[in-house]
Order: C-alpha cells, then sequence, then structure tokens
C-alpha cells in the first residue's frame, strides 16, 4: 500500500495586520510531521505557496528547512515540492540537486525538458510504485506567445491554450512511461498530478487571501484538461477545500491556516490518499477507518448555513472585505464553510457539546472518506487551529458583551472588531483596549464603520504621522482620494504585499 499526503499555500511567513505568525506556523509543521509518522506516509506532495513572498525571510525559511531535515528522519521516502504563484522559483530550485540526494524533488517553472516535470517514485526495494506529474505555477510568460496589437481576448484565449497544451503533453509522457513499466513490472502504476491554478467553478471566500494574478482568466481552465488517466490531481491555490467540477479525485487541499479573518470559519484539512489499499481495510465500513487527533488547541466548530461564498473571476489576496454573516459567538460559536463548498468530499466536522470545542476534544465521527476507485482510498484529516481568531461585528452594546465573554473563555484570541453601530464612539480605540486589558485577546484591526466615509472629513486637525501606523495611513488615503469600493480590494493586495516584503527583509 502506497500513502500520499496532500498539503498546499503554507504561505510561510505571512503577517496578519503586521503580526508575525511564526509560532502558528511551526505549530502546523510539528503537526504534519506528527501527521507523517502516525499515518506511515510514504509520499509528501506540497502543491505550491510554500512562501508567502519571493523574498521569504530568514525565519521562514529556516522553519521550511528544518522541516525537510526532519521528514528525513520519517518513514516518507518522497517528497514533491512544486512553486506557487507567490514562491521564488529561483528560490526553491537553488537547492534542488542537493535535495534530491534526500529524495526531495523540486520544481519551480516549467522546464524546457517536458520529461523532467515527470517523476518516477521507487518503493523500498527500488521497484517503481508512483509516477507523478509535477506541474507548477504557469507564468503566462511560460505557455503564451505574445502578439503584436493583439486584444485581451485573445491573450487570455492563448493563454488557456498554452495551460492545455502543457498538461496534454506532459500527461502523453506520464502515459507512455505507465505503459512501459507495466509491460516490464506486470502491474499498474498509478499517475498523480500537480496543478497551482484556478479552475472553472473554483469557489473562493471574501478575505481568504487568496489571488489571481491573471484577474480571471484562469477562470476558463476546466477538469478536462486533466487527462482521464490520472488517478488523483493534487492542486493548490485556492485556500478552500474542494473537488473540482464534481470530480472527488480532482482536489484542493486549501491552506492548512487561516490567511485572513474571513478564513478562519474553514475548517482546514489535508488530503490522505492510499493507493493499493488492503481489500479488508477497504470493504470495511467507514466509520472505522476514522483517523482521531485531538487539536493543540481549539478547532472552530462548522456553522449550519454556509452565507458568502463566491464563484469569483478574481480572487483577492487582501484581508480587507469582511466575512458575513457577522460573527458575534463566542471562541465556541458556529465557525466554518459548509458542506456546499464540497458537498462529497467536504464533510462538515463534528464535536459533541460545545464544551469540547473549547476544551480542544473531537468527537468520534468519521470525517471525509471516500473512495476513489476499488483500490484507492482519500480522507482528508482536519487540521488543528492553533491560533483562535474570530470577527465581532455590531453595535458598542453587542461588542462589549461579545468581548466579556470572550475574556471569560481565557482563550487567546486573534480579533477583529467591526462597529456598525448608530451611535457616534469617537474613542472606540481606548474603549476596546481597556475592556481586553491583562487578557490574552489581541485586536488586530478595529473598523468603525459608521465613521468610515466621514473619516478624513471629520479627522482632527491635529492629526499627525507618528500617531498613525501604515495601515492607518493607507485607509486614509484610499477615503481621502474617494477610490471605489470595487478598486480598494485590489490596491490593498498590492500595498500588503510591499509592506509584507519590506517586513520580511528585516527579519
Amino acid at each position: 500500500m502506497l500513502t500520499l499526503l496532500h498539503t498546499s499555500d503554507w504561505h510561510l511567513g505571512r503577517r496578519l495586520y503586521g503580526k508575525p505568525r511564526y509560532d502558528e506556523f511551526k505549530q502546523f509543521l510539528d503537526w504534519q510531521l506528527q501527521t507523517l509518522r502516525e499515518q506511515k506516509v510514504d509520499v509528501l506532495l506540497i502543491a505550491g505557496d510554500i512562501f508567502d513572498t519571493t523574498a521569504p525571510s530568514n525565519q521562514a525559511q529556516n522553519l521550511y528547512y528544518d522541516f525537510l531535515s526532519q521528514v528525513c528522519h520519517t518513514d516518507c521516502r518522497h517528497v514533491i515540492i512544486v512553486a506557487g504563484n507567490h514562491d521564488s522559483a529561483s528560490f526553491l530550485e537553488a537547492p534542488k540537486q542537493l535535495l534530491k540526494a534526500f529524495n526531495i524533488h523540486i520544481i519551480g517553472s516549467m522546464t524546457d525538458t517536458p520529461t523532467d516535470e515527470v517523476i518516477t517514485l521507487s518503493d523500498k526495494s527500488e521497484q517503481p510504485e508512483l509516477i507523478v506529474m509535477a506541474v507548477p505555477y504557469l507564468r503566462d510568460r511560460d505557455v503564451r506567445t505574445v502578439g503584436h496589437g493583439e486584444r485581451l481576448e485573445d491573450k487570455e484565449r492563448k493563454l488557456t491554450q498554452g495551460i492545455k497544451a502543457h498538461y496534454a503533453q506532459i500527461a502523453d509522457i506520464a502515459i507512455a512511461q505507465q505503459a512501459q513499466l507495466h509491460a516490464k513490472y506486470k502491474r499498474s502504476i498509478p499517475i498523480v498530478a500537480t496543478g497551482h491554478l484556478f479552475t472553472v467553478g473554483g469557489q473562493t471566500m471574501e478575505g481568504d487571501g487568496v489571488r489571481d494574478l491573471y484577474v480571471g482568466s484562469l477562470g476558463s481552465i476546466g477538469a478536462e484538461i486533466f487527462h482521464p488517466q490520472i488517478d488523483y490531481v493534487a492542486l493548490g491555490h485556492l485556500h478552500i477545500p474542494q473537488a473540482v467540477g464534481g470530480q472527488p479525485h480532482i482536489r484542493y487541499a486549501g491552506s492548512p491556516i487561516a490567511m485572513g479573518f474571513g478564513e478562519s470559519r474553514q475548517q482546514k484539512q489535508v488530503h490522505l490518499l492510499r493507493f493499493d489499499a488492503d481489500p479488508d481495510l477497504l470493504s470495511q465500513p467507514l466509520q472505522t477507518l476514522t483517523i482521531q487527533k485531538k487539536p493543540l488547541v481549539s478547532a472552530p466548530t462548522p456553522v449550519k448555513k454556509r452565507k458568502s461564498v463566491s464563484h469569483a473571476s478574481m480572487d483577492l489576496f487582501a484581508d480587507e472585505a469582511l466575512p458575513e454573516p457577522s460573527m458575534l459567538g463566542a471562541i465556541n460559536a458556529e465557525a466554518g464553510i459548509n458542506a456546499e463548498v464540497d458537498a462529497q468530499a467536504s464533510s462538515e466536522a463534528q464535536y459533541d457539546t460545545p464544551s469540547d470545542h473549547l476544551s480542544g476534544q473531537v468527537s468520534r465521527q468519521p470525517y471525509n472518506i471516500a473512495k476513489l476507485s476499488d483500490t484507492t482510498l482519500l480522507q482528508s484529516l482536519p487540521v488543528p487551529v492553533f491560533q483562535p481568531m474570530q470577527t465581532l461585528k455590531g453595535d458598542w452594546q453587542t461588542i462589549k458583551t461579545r468581548l466579556h465573554s470572550l475574556k471569560k473563555s481565557q482563550q487567546s484570541v486573534w480579533l477583529e472588531v467591526v462597529y456598525d453601530g448608530q451611535e457616534v464612539v469617537g474613542d472606540l480605540s481606548e474603549k476596546i483596549a481597556e475592556l481586553v486589558k491583562d487578557s490574552r485577546l489581541e485586536v488586530l484591526r478595529i473598523k468603525n464603520q459608521q465613521k468610515r466615509d466621514q473619516v478624513m472629513q471629520s479627522q482632527r486637525m491635529d492629526e499627525s504621522l507618528e500617531e498613525l501606523n501604515p495601515t492607518q495611513v493607507f485607509e486614509r488615503c484610499l477615503i481621502a482620494h474617494q477610490v471605489l469600493e470595487e478598486q480598494k480590494p485590489i490596491l490593498w493586495s498590492r500595498y500588503t504585499e510591499v509592506i509584507e516584503s519590506l517586513q520580511g527583509g528585516q527579519q
């Protein structure tokens, strides 16, 4: 039996409103190492966006290389890493030859020799066990020829054609290798493909931190680009775990850590595949196959209804957009996304009682198990929440009540507070700071919606730059220049990237 773990979109080094998150990343990587050992994983596949920027901080790099060194001390025989749109291909590939000696295979960009993107993995006895189509994030310049005076529609059509043609070429090579191995060893070797792209119907959520550099043109890439002979497609880029086109073998793993407050409502996952699973295992009731883990810290309880998941042609990197509906409950309030995101594959985590959420205990319920074939089993493992996050939205009384409730829970919670009451609260920040004093609550962002459109007109004349942080300065600039609401997300995206790049360089 061959066991493969599919994960993606770590975004190591990402900050949240300037707040470093290295402790979270370390806890996730430790949990993943534990999972590799417990599940006896043979192949680890990371489908892009390992880092959050093309110039990751020293601390982010240390986390990455320390993790890889520890993987070498597990039973995991192979690691496949493909670059995402946030990664620097040259940076990832710099130690490529050295890491290959440890069976860590890295593909940073489309190769000049297509066969280099087809990797055949061997078992302990040096027998072939898996063929991987290791396709990284395909950039415009990789797959599209530029024509003088061509229209936007022509550019998008050429880009789509280029991506389809590349996958077809790599699939032909992989299938030919599969046939050769079958003739030699008299057994079928499964094929797994990777991808870091936006597929048609791909679901995103407001504030999920995803961005599409092609401004939606990748939305035309459908599941048909993946050859039917491919046994599993491991995708990255979208942060919501989901299947593509209703096909359970084509999946996004999603981000393992919430990249923004909107994502805090999701139950994060990694995907575990077992090829050539034992017949006895496959024939057993699914509930007996459940893998139980105790979260390191409390995990969010999924909601019964999902409000805002958008099939956006352009996904956003900024955290500006606020989640709907409002999250007014305490730590154990309803959170997450509905299984509508992936009706077949995204089963909701269950908790015995609300108190289980606070105590970190998970009930013994089967979590997202699917049989992809007569010999292949897939299970999505829930990732613990390492840093609880929550948005509080309402009038002053509502916010005050919720803060008191959270304070009593004695949990470490990062908060986004959105005031939308009618009463003018000029000293909102001071009042909130007083309420969370001497607690484990940390308010990362305060948004006064009641005064939002008037903040520049009503601001104090003596307000100086020294009193404001970079985020506040930029927000005031947007208001002062009357920037349209639909233009703000992309501007926040670019601004956040610049700030985080500067901050990362200081690490």
